[in-house]
């Protein structure tokens, strides 16, 4: 049965600033997910991680990030990074906690009470990246493959590692990139689902981004004559053939990998084009979402590129997560006085 995206319903479930007791009050808020299965929104927010139980309204975990850092320039690191990820039959729960370290944690269910979980480290999976910046060695963006069988980073600014999750402290593949990447506060680093290319926004003022086929280990520098800047690119229902990639006014380009060529463009309709910077993306189930400086997010059919849902939140789209099983929306940014993240939740 197709899904007619049309049909679809949209009806807020949760703002997380205002319908949780938050261990968190600070007026940033990052990367935010769902696993849909459980019911859990993970949220990063400014050296603080959180967890919570949509349905209960409630907490159910938070992790101090103190060594974080947001500064603003291109030393960010570590507000992009998290994922829910299944191996085997166990779910994780993977958190950068350091500039040079991510953990896993098990989601364990407690057996008494039914609704409640716990996070338990797990040792084997720790990473630890190393090199030879010493104390600044840095992991700046992580992703990992559909199976999560691989996990990638780019590391120090200027390295693309693959590695293996059941060996995670074993480089299979390292890549100099061409050209340095700044850190960011927004999403500039995504892997398509099989894990084969991987694109990389390259930023404010530039208006190429690259794509890195990471079988042959090749570089490839696509320029645009549309986009002012490069930023929060993703692969189109996270396949190789199309990515979608934004700027700072506004507009959103997408693009043939294969080709290398663009072969849509799109402006996003505000009343404030010079202030709708494009903050994030996600796409699934013929899907483009796109959240925005407007606090605007906009759904896109990318069968046609009609936008077909918009709404407006109170803040700025710095995250986006659709679940693949289209059942939750997530839209997170910052405000004042507390960033949020709102859920949605979806019928059709």
């Amino acid at each position: 049965s197709k899904l007619d995206l049309k049909e679809m319903q949209f009806e807020e479930t949760l703002n997380a600033s205002k319908d949780v007791k938050l261990s968190y009050n600070h007026h940033h808020m990052f990367r935010s997910s769902i696993d849909s299965e459980l019911g859990l929104l993970a949220m990063e927010g400014e050296k603080w991680f959180g967890v919570v139980d949509i349905k209960r309204k409630k907490e159910v975990w938070s992790l101090k990030r103190t060594t974080l850092n947001t500064n603003f320039g291109g030393k960010t690191f570590g507000y992009q990074t998290h994922e829910w990820l299944m191996i085997g039959q166990q779910k994780y729960l993977s958190v950068q906690t350091d500039r040079h370290q991510i953990k896993m944690f098990k989601v364990v269910k407690e057996k008494e009470k039914e609704s409640e979980y716990q996070f338990v480290e797990d040792a084997k999976y720790e990473l630890t990246y190393s090199s030879d910046k010493g104390t600044e060695a840095t992991i700046n963006f992580c992703d990992f493959d559909h199976g999560f069988k691989h996990i990638f980073l780019i590391a120090d600014n200027g390295i693309l590692q693959k590695r293996k999750v059941q060996d995670i402290n074993t480089v299979v593949q390292s890549v100099v990139l061409d050209e340095t990447v700044n850190g960011s506060l927004f999403r500039n680093f995504r892997l398509s689902a099989d894990g084969s290319y991987c694109i990389l926004g390259a930023g404010w003022g530039k208006k190429y981004f690259y794509v890195i086929d990471v079988a042959n280990g090749t570089q490839h520098k696509l320029t645009s004559t549309y986009l002012d800047s490069s930023y929060v690119p993703s692969f189109i229902n996270g396949e190789n053939e199309f990515v979608a990639v934004g700027d700072k006014r506004g507009r959103i380009e997408i693009w043939d990998v294969e080709k290398k060529q663009s072969v849509k463009e799109i402006k996003v309709d505000s009343v404030n084009n010079s202030g709708c910077f494009i903050k994030s993306s996600a796409s699934t189930n013929n899907i483009l979402a796109v959240g925005s400086e407007d606090n605007t997010l906009r759904l896109y059919d990318v069968t046609s590129w009609e936008c077909f849902y918009t709404k407006k939140f109170d803040c700025p789209g710095w995250s986006l997560h659709l679940t693949e099983d289209l059942k939750y929306v997530a839209f997170a940014g910052s405000q004042e006085p507390y960033g949020t993240c709102v859920v949605l939740e979806v019928q059709h």
